[in-house]
This record gives structure tokens, sequence and C-alpha cells, in this order.
């Protein structure tokens, strides 16, 4: 029992730990869900290494409880640190407050983060491994040693998510899991009587005792306030508070407040950015003969609000995601902040702008979306095809859809121009006219009022003066200058060339992040924008005829020397790792995409694979006969679960069902998902190969390949449907392999 009990805590740690490091490098990483695949493949890279180091150094030695409490209590030290050391990253890189990290440097600096934390942490997994090897030599004990550990994941994810994170901050979390492991260091030792060894007592009895009272006392509060300031050198921190969306930060600097969300600055007072609000605000606005009952999703408040209400507007229903971000607006309000949330005529809703536009009761003469860049699955789903067949159900007879994209009056990069090229498609496959207005912000009008192709200068210029409003940058010069016809057809020649290299902005294929990454990371890391136009040349047909020529080459090897039986348990388990990354991150993905905050519930998702992960591995250790058929079934049932998955998204999607049996959906898929994925360890560790350390280590490198290949590459390229694809083809090849290589028995322990 007390073996299990730590391999509950070895997993309810790890995964504790990984959440909460994760949640935090969200907010440095400005909240790209890209940055999950990037952290979690880097996390598992690094405990594969662990593992394999631990298995091939202590895989023979005879005080493998003492070296397993010693990993154990530097990954209790590193932990802590490592919270503090990512809250610090930004100064580290250079970056300023509300400057996003490159592709290149998420990757380098996770990496280099992450080792203290993880490398220890992989290396338990070989160590308990190897304690029990000493206790019952005779049995193979791997697939129970990852059932425990992976059911541990699953408590920690509960945990986590239901209770420690709406009750606590991230360093008396970390500090109580810290305590936690210390103490199961002391009775590890306590456990291996030819072990004990007083010193070692005292000294991990000594750290236990130090962590609980950090958890517990105002050390915990002084660490976070420290590592928060040092997260936003050169301004106070006067807010800083988490909620089921993400991060709200305030800053203030001589008199002005910054609001960030997840480390994006998301407006200032009380100076706000007024020309693009101007430009968004009238011209949709003036474009509108009677705009009577507005819409505005996100990024209303701080200008907004306020140039909508100089129309003669009857009603303005403002949906904004995060209610934490209402309640930081209303503590530091400024007198136009107030003005605008106080208008009698504004209808504030603290709700996701999407949900909002799904059970919106009435209909809108104009619908503003007020963000900008779509650098995130979470900005991106308010500018999908789908999203706007949604909002053309919630416009009035005339009624216009009105959305902003960055632009340049100079010339457009090719990334740039297939940014707007694919979400103006994507509006084009719904409205019958969309009017681009281009600028160093481009303005797009969209509607079924065939009139707006015909809208001039004149005509909105008349519209201002007749309502006579009164602005600070938008005026008739202003007005002439953006309709003047040669910018439209300047900005046609910069679309032309990438109408097809663009694709169109879905849902479950994102064209608008990586477009949007590609042009960022063009700016500050040429080498990942190196990457990702390498990238785009990717096709299911290119990817899947390179895996047909791989698997007839290995066959032919395997048919003249007959090496591959030894390796073919290794290859599906690596293969498995990938798919089953890849099925993890199109689940919290596709979450995002149709719910908005995956932030709260990343860790649900990840318990719940967990669990099936766990159930699976513990129910297939209890054989001992051969494990061939099983194997190669579970193989064919990965196969059709790739293909199967990206119909199911699709038939969910279209489908007019309950957020609740959707949800539900999503749960049930983590849980088939993990089960598959866990089965196959336990009989790898009975087919012939290597040992279960190396197995382990295999798992955790196809994990690493799914996250940081599968997931933050393929998925934004290739769509969820077509990755899911290329995850079948793979598996399919795995299968054949193993069919060929494998003996007709497996081996028997």
């Amino acid at each position: 029992m007390a073996f299990v009990c730590a391999l509950l805590v070895l997993g309810l740690s790890g995964l504790v730990g990984q959440i909460v490091l994760l949640r935090e490098f969200l907010v440095v990483a400005s909240g790209n869900e890209l940055a999950i695949g990037v952290f979690l493949g880097n996390w598992l890279a690094l405990e594969a290494l662990g593992c394999f180091l631990a298995g091939r150094v202590w895989a023979k030695s005879e005080r493998p409880a003492a070296a397993f409490a010693l990993c154990q209590a530097c990954f209790a030290v590193a932990l802590p640190a490592a919270l503090f050391a990512i809250r610090d990253l930004r100064a580290l890189c250079g970056a300023a407050p509300g400057e996003a990290l490159s592709l290149a440097a998420m990757f380098t600096v996770s990496l280099a983060l992450l080792a203290c934390v993880c490398v220890p942490h992989g290396a338990l997994f070989a160590l308990a491994g190897r304690m029990r090897q000493r206790e019952d030599p005779g049995r193979e004990n791997g697939g129970m040693i990852y059932g425990w550990e992976t059911l541990g994941t699953l408590a920690g994810g509960l945990i986590l998510t239901f209770w420690l994170i709406p009750r606590f901050q991230s360093f008396r979390i970390v500090l109580a899991v810290s305590t936690l492991d210390l103490l199961f260091c002391v009775m590890t030792l306590a456990r291996a009587k030819e072990e004990r060894s007083a010193k070692l007592w005292g000294l991990y009895g000594l750290g236990a005792t130090a962590a609980a009272i950090l958890a517990l006392g105002p050390a915990a509060a002084t660490l976070h306030r420290v590592s928060v300031q040092r997260q936003w050198p050169g301004s106070e921190v006067v807010f800083y508070d988490n909620s089921v969306y993400g991060n709200i930060t305030v800053l203030k600097s001589e008199g002005q407040f910054t609001f960030l969300t997840d480390g994006k600055i998301a407006t200032t007072s009380p100076v706000p950015d007024i020309e693009s609000v101007e430009e968004l605000a009238h011209f949709a606005l003036l474009a509108q003969p009677r705009p009577d009952d507005v819409l505005v999703l996100g990024g209303g408040a701080g200008g907004l609000l306020r140039e909508v209400l100089k129309h003669p507007v009857q009603r303005v229903d403002y949906a904004e995601l995060d209610p934490l971000l209402l309640a930081a607006l209303t503590r530091f309000a400024a007198p136009m902040t107030g003005g605008e949330l106080q208008d009698p005529r504004v209808s504030v809703h603290a709700a996701d702008g999407r949900l909002f536009v799904k059970g919106a009761a009435r209909r809108y003469d104009v619908i503003l979306i007020g963000a900008l860049q779509p650098d995130s699955l979470q900005a991106n789903r308010l500018l999908t095809m789908e999203f706007f067949a949604l909002a053309r159900t919630r416009l009035k007879p005339g009624g216009l859809l009105a959305f902003s994209l960055p632009g340049s009056t100079a010339f457009l990069e090719p990334d740039l121009a297939s940014l707007n090229s694919c979400v103006l498609q994507a509006a084009s496959g719904v409205f019958a006219v969309v009017r681009p207005i281009p600028g160093e912000t481009n303005i797009f009008l969209a509607s079924d009022e065939p009139g707006f192709n015909g809208l001039t200068a004149g005509l909105l210029i008349q519209r201002l003066r007749k309502r006579r409003i009164q602005t600070g940058f938008v005026g008739p010069e202003q007005l002439s200058l953006r309709l003047e016809e040669q910018w439209g057809r300047m900005f046609q020649r910069f679309l032309s060339p990438v109408a097809a290299r663009a694709g169109i902005n879905r849902d479950f294929n994102p064209r608008a992040v990586l477009h949007e990454l590609a042009d960022y990371n063009a700016m500050f890391s040429p080498g990942a924008a190196r990457l990702f136009t390498w990238a785009e040349l990717l096709t299911l047909p290119r990817l899947a005829a390179a895996l047909v020529a791989v698997l007839l080459a290995a066959l032919a090897w395997h048919g003249r020397r007959r090496r591959l039986s030894s390796f073919a348990a290794p290859l599906a388990i690596i293969t498995t790792g990938f798919g089953g990354m890849v099925y993890n991150m199109a689940l919290t993905f596709a979450f995002q995409a149709l719910y908005g905050y995956v932030y709260l519930w990343i860790g649900l998702l990840i318990s719940v694979f967990m669990a099936g992960a766990a159930g699976a591995s513990l129910l297939f250790s209890c054989g001992t006969g051969p494990a061939r058929r099983t194997f190669l079934g579970l193989e064919t049932a990965l196969v059709i679960f790739s293909a199967a998955l990206p119909m199911t998204f699709q038939a969910l999607a279209g489908a007019p069902v309950p957020d609740s049996l959707m949800k539900g959906a999503f749960l049930i898929l983590c849980l088939v998902s993990g089960a598959l994925t866990g089965a196959q360890f336990p009989l790898a560790c009975r087919m012939p190969g290597p040992g279960m350390a190396s197995l382990y280590s295999c798992d955790l490198l196809g994990g690493w390949l799914g996250a940081t290949v599968g997931s933050a590459v393929l998925l934004p390229i290739l769509g969820l449907r077509d990755v899911c694809f290329c995850v079948a083809l793979l598996k399919l090849a795995s299968l054949a392999l193993c069919v060929a290589a494998l003996p007709l028995a497996g081996r028997k322990t």
C-alpha cells in the first residue's frame, strides 16, 4: 500500500506542477494556445530523458529507495523555483510588457526552465520499477506502475481544477506539493529497511517542515508579490488575478493604467488607442442609416463604446468574455470608462461573445468585433466561417458585421496578406458583400445588403455631419482618404497572389492564427518564420507518400535482415504516444475554439485522458500470457479511432447539441483516447524488446513529437481533420510493421 501511495503522489505532484507552470507559461506566451503544445512537448521530452538516464545509471542499483527519495526531493525544490523563474522570463528574454514571445523563444526558454523539474521527476518512474523489481524479481510490474502513477495524475487534475485553483494562488499550491513530496521521501526511506538513514530522514523531514511553513505562512504571499512585480518591471502592479478565462493584470505607470489579459494589452486608461477604436466604430455605424441596436463583442471598454454612443443608438449590448476584466475596469475606472459602462443605453454582459451571439434573442443593426489580432484560438473563434454564419442569423435585414485586422498602407507582407485573405474568404463564404477598407488597420464591413458595395465617402461624411459627431481622428478628410479606390485596388493586388495559400479560416483549421504567428515570427524570429514557410508545403497526400516510402523501406530491410522484431513494440509505443498527444491537443484546441475557456478546463481534460490511460493500463497489466493478438487489436482500434475523431467533431459542431452534452462528449472522447493510449504500455512490456524504462521513454518521446510537431506545427497548418488522418496513417504503418515483425506469440512472463 505504501508503494502504491508513493506512485499516486508521483502522478499527482507531476500533474499539479505541470498545470500550474503551464498556466503561468500561457501568460508569458500572451495566451497563445500553441504554447501548450510546446510546453507539454518539452515536459515530456525531459521526463523521457530523466527516465532513460535513471534506467541506465540505477538499473542494477542496490539502493533504489535512496535514489528515489533524492530525485523526489530535487523535484520538490525545483518546482517553486521554476514558478518564480517563469514569472521572470519576460525580463530574461528582453520582452516588453504586452510583447509576445516568438516560437523559438517559447521553445528555448521552456526547455531550459523545465529541465530542473522534469528530469528528476522522469527518473522516479525508472527508480520505482527498480524498487519493485528488487521486491518481486519474477514479475513484470511496468503496467502496474504506469497505471497507478497515471491514476495519481487523474487525482491531481481533479483536485487542482475544482479545489486548489479556485482557492489558492500558485505559490501556495506548489509549496503544498513540495511538502507532500518531501514527506514521501521520508516514507520511502522508512519502507526500505535496508536503506534507512537517520541523516536523510532528518534532512527530508526538515525540508518538509520548511515547505509547509512557507505554504501556510505569509512567505507564499511575499513570493507571489515579489515575482509578479518582477514579471512586469518598470510599472506598479496594482491588480493581478486569475479567472476561468485567463490572467488579468493591471499596471500603473505615470497615471496611466494598462489592462492586460494573459499578458496582452487589452486597453489603456485614461488615454486609449483613439485611432483604431474611432475607425472601427465610425466606419461601421456611418455605413448604417439607422444603427438603433448595436452589439459589441469584446474590446468595448476603453474607447470603443464611447465612440458608438456618439451615434443615435437606442441600445448597445456589450459582451465581454472575462468578468474579471470588467471588475478591474470598474475598480480602476477613468471618467471615460465609467461613462461608457454606466450609460443607460449600454447593457453589459459578462459572457463569451460567441456564446452570447448563439443564445441572443434579439437582432442587431450592427455587430462590432472588438478584437484586432487573431493571435490565439480564443480570439480567432470570432473570425471563423462558422462564427460568421452564426452572426449572420443575428443581424436585421440590411444589418452589417464589422471587424478589423492588422494592415499597412505601404506594403502587405505575404504572411500579413495571407492573414487578411483567409479571414476575408471566410466572411465572403457567408455574406453576400464584404467591403474592405484598407489602411494601417484594415476595416471589413460584411452584409447581405448589396448597397454596401457602392458605399462612398460623400455619404459617410453627410451622415457624420447630420449626426453632429465630434471626433478626434476620423473626420471628413480621413473618410475621403480611406475610401479612395486606389487603396482598394492595391489591397486586392496584395491578396490575389496569396489567396490559395492563405486558405479559409475555420474553427477546426485556424489559418488566421498560423498566419499571424508567421508574420510575428518573421519580424522577431526569422528562423521560426522559415520553419512556418517550409511547413506550409506539407499536405496530407505528401505526408502519406513519405510514410508509405518509409514503411516499404523498413519492410524490405526487415525481409533481408530480420531485425525489426525487437524494435516493433517500441516503434508502436512511440507512434501511440504521438497519437495520444495529438488526440489530447486536438480535443483541447477544439474545446477552446467552441467555448473559449480552456484555461480552466485544461487540467480536467488532461485528467480525464489520464483516467482512461490509468484504467486501461491497470486492466491490461493483470495478464501474463502472450500479448501479440491483443496488441495488434489495439493498433487496429487506434487506426479506427484516429479516422473517426475528426468526423465526430464535425458532427457535434454542426448539430444542435446542448452545451452540457457537448462538454460530456469532450470528456468521453478524452477518456476513450486515454484508454486506447494507455492500454498498449503494459502489453508492450510483455513483448520482445527493451525493458520498462526504455519503453516509458519511447512513450514520452512519442508524446514530445506529438506536442511539438503534431500540435504546435501540423494542427494549425493542416487542421484537425487532416492531422487526425495523419495519425491514422501513422498507426496503420505501425500496425503493418508489427504484423510483419512480431513473432506469433508474445513473450511470456
